[in-house]
């Protein structure tokens, strides 16, 4: 094993990111030919009834939270009803004390109360054993999860976690569902009123625990990998599903929907990893059912399909919606006529939602079907960590109000001198699966939050063109792509954290506390075929940590992958070098 530890420390000017830290290295590498195997586990965390491992209270509806009179008889709490304050909630965290706890939905407006479950919320587990290494892939169907909670997160799962399991990576992520309880205390009763329920977070770390020990306890071998990757030039399904944040320019995704099945003696798979980049929200904001929204059906399909276990793991989807959200009637046409038939709100249930799903899942199962069979002998592993300070005092005052439970060590400002804004950590993988001869075949690169898919796919050569005057003038990032050689590749997103969405810093314009800033050319159409498509504000900076966020990323990122050379040259990367 390799360590190596890289210190930098920049302070900017007023307005940009304020950022100090240090990132130590570690490399985990197995050469030897050795038997894959593979685990993979299932375990829910839905927040309704009888559960194995709940004790918490379960309200009339049968939603977890709090017992209250629902004196409106709406099937629901309402600020001003009365309600039983239960102590272990208030032990977690002393901030809930005096504040209903429950099930607030999270990922829209404020206020959201679930009132029952349509499908399981999950936490799963694939794990991945060449007999050196063991790497653990673990997500759980939230909007976003913190590693390192006050009370509750990925760590504090890890920590649960016997030695003998043997793991030695973990991978963690959201799906970053929009339909399921707030982890992270944004979206309680009113913006400034934290919607945490912290008795059902700390089950969720159990549960995380449970689904990594479920996938090590079922490790088997691996008969025969296959792998597939299309878009919709080649998969005309996937045609028109996915849309900017607003029809925010430039009209560019990462539209590649890729796949991993690990298939047992009899041909089945044993397990599934599925990687695409879009919101899960496409049941929106009226929904009251706790959901794993599109992402459910993708998994239903393919394990109905190909059996075993499906693991979903959200790519780089910063300002990237599902069709028929913010972007309506700017959606590509799926339609000889021109017609998207997803490209409205007329009906945003779970019908359409399952019509998505099953359509994205089908195309893994036609494509794996007749996809690559690869062979997978070693794992590699290369990983950093490093430390953000945000601009974005929005970060901050969440801190200060209570609305994020952050650890008060990890975050600790001290640690980023020089800083004022939230200091936090990130971590950064880049995997590679390589066959007998070490030839690479798979590479899978983890960034953390919401990454726009320019900071993946290459700033330069996807760039805005409609408005010259908007260009901030900082230097384009480097591509994260392009510095992948394996045939196939993935990116994981929200690994391990939500920090929020990391734009490209050309483009950004810094937000004042939710403030939105204007863009030059604001409301401007900037594609003919599509007049719908006009530049908005900009939304996604008021929850960025900073500009300079998406340097960090990408360019950890490629010196993980390519060395350290690979990004000397890069001017953006000069905060990391």
């Amino acid at each position: 094993m390799i360590d190596r530890q890289v210190c930098a420390a920049v302070v900017l000017t007023a307005g940009a990111l304020f950022a100090a830290g240090c990132s130590d290295t570690d490399v985990a590498s197995s050469r030897a030919p050795s038997a894959l195997r593979v685990g993979v586990a299932a375990v829910p965390i839905t927040p309704c009834g009888d559960a194995p491992g709940w004790d918490g209270p379960v309200t009339t509806s049968g939603v977890w939270g709090e017992l209250y009179e629902d004196a409106n008889g709406n099937g629901r709490y309402d600020i001003g009803e009365t309600f039983e304050d239960d102590p272990r909630n208030d032990s977690l965290d002393p901030a809930s004390a005096g504040k209903y706890d429950g099930i607030y939905m999270a990922g829209f407006g404020a206020d959201r109360v679930a009132k029952g479950c349509h499908d399981d919320l999950w936490a799963r587990a694939l794990v991945l054993d060449d007999g050196s290494t063991r790497v653990a892939f673990v997500v759980v169907d939230l909007v976003g999860e913190l590693k390192f909670g006050t009370y509750y997160g990925f760590a504090h799962a890890e920590a649960m976690l016997a030695p003998e399991h043997g793991v030695t990576h973990f991978i963690y992520s959201s799906t970053h569902n929009h339909e399921g309880p707030d982890a992270l205390g944004l979206w309680g009763p009113d913006t400034v009123i934290d919607g945490k329920f912290p008795l059902y977070l700390t089950y969720v770390d159990r549960q995380v625990a449970r689904a990594v020990t479920d996938a090590v306890a079922s490790l088997a071998d691996v008969a025969r990998v296959r792998v597939m990757a299309t878009d919709p030039q080649a998969s005309p399904d996937l045609v028109g599903l996915q849309v900017r944040t607003g029809c925010r320019p430039p009209f560019v995704f990462d539209d590649e929907l890729r796949a991993l099945a690990f298939d047992g003696e009899d041909g089945r798979a044993l397990a599934t990893l599925i990687n695409w980049s879009t919101h899960p929200e496409s049941l929106e904001s009226d929904n009251e059912q706790v959901s794993s929204d599109f992402v459910h059906y993708i998994r239903e399909e393919v394990e109905t399909v190909l059996g075993g276990t499906a693991v979903y793991m959200p790519s780089d989807m910063g300002a990237t919606e599902i069709v028929g959200d913010t972007c309506v009637g700017g959606a590509t046409a799926r339609n000889p006529d021109g017609t998207n038939e997803f490209d409205d709100r007329s009906d945003l249930g779970f019908e359409r939602t399952e019509r998505l799903g099953r359509l994205v899942g089908g195309v893994v199962t036609r494509e794996l079907a007749s996809g690559e069979s690869i062979d997978v002998a070693t794992i590699d592993i290369v990983g950093a960590t490093y430390r953000f300070a945000a601009s974005n005092m929005t970060f901050e005052l969440g801190r200060e109000l209570g609305l994020l439970d952050l650890d008060p060590e990890i975050y600790d400002p001290a640690l980023c001198p020089g800083a004022e804004g939230l200091c936090g950590p990130a971590e950064q993988y880049a995997i590679t699966l390589r066959d007998a001869e070490g030839a690479a075949q798979v590479q899978i690169v983890t960034v953390p939050g919401e990454v726009f898919p320019e900071l993946y796919l290459g700033v330069e050569g996807n760039k805005r063109t409609d408005c010259p005057e908007a260009d901030t003038g900082l230097p384009s990032e480097p591509s994260i792509r392009a510095a992948m050689t394996a045939p196939y590749r993935m990116v994981i997103g929200m690994s391990p954290d939500e920090i929020g969405y990391i734009v490209p810093q050309y483009d950004f314009y810094p937000a004042q506390i939710f403030d939105e800033s204007e863009d030059p050319c604001k409301d401007q159409p900037y594609d003919p075929d599509y007049p719908r498509r006009r530049v908005p504000d900009h939304y996604h900076e008021t929850l960025s940590v900073g500009a300079e966020l998406g340097s960090y990323v990408t360019c950890t990122a490629v010196e993980l992958l390519a060395g350290p050379e690979a990004i000397a040259s890069e001017p953006a990367c000069a905060v990391v070098r």
